[in-house]
């Protein structure tokens, strides 16, 4: 008997993985992400906000009408 990958045949069950092994790469994930959106944005970065909010309270200031807000 020739069994078809879930592709050929449509049955995701078959393509199921051991919870274990999702449980871990859940983890895995969430560790990797939970470090990156906990880094500390570069100075660089903050510098661009700085100046986009200066520029937009500027824009509100002299009744600029394409300021966001």
């Amino acid at each position: 008997m020739t069994r078809l990958n879930p592709a050929e045949n449509g049955a995701e069950s078959d393509a199921a993985l051991d919870p274990k092994v999702l449980e871990t790469i859940g983890h895995a994930l969430k560790a990797h992400y939970d470090d990156l959106v906990s880094a500390p944005l570069p100075q660089k970065f903050l510098d661009l906000l700085a100046k986009l909010e200066e520029e937009e309270r500027h824009g509100e200031a002299e009744g600029n009408p394409n300021a966001n807000g």
